[in-house]
């Protein structure tokens, strides 16, 4: 990912799961995270 980040495909490297999860929730009310090493996989769903 730092390579990535170096040479700017990537912008992420001050992300956080919890900055992830509340702007999912700004948009959606079911929101599932789940981390795979470097990568945040997720889920989200409307009512």
């Amino acid at each position: 990912m730092a390579i990535y980040n170096k040479k700017g495909i990537f912008s992420n490297s001050e992300d956080s799961v919890e900055d992830l999860e509340s702007s999912l929730h700004k948009y959606f009310t079911n929101v599932k995270i789940e981390i795979k090493g470097t990568v945040a996989i997720f889920s989200a769903k409307k009512k």
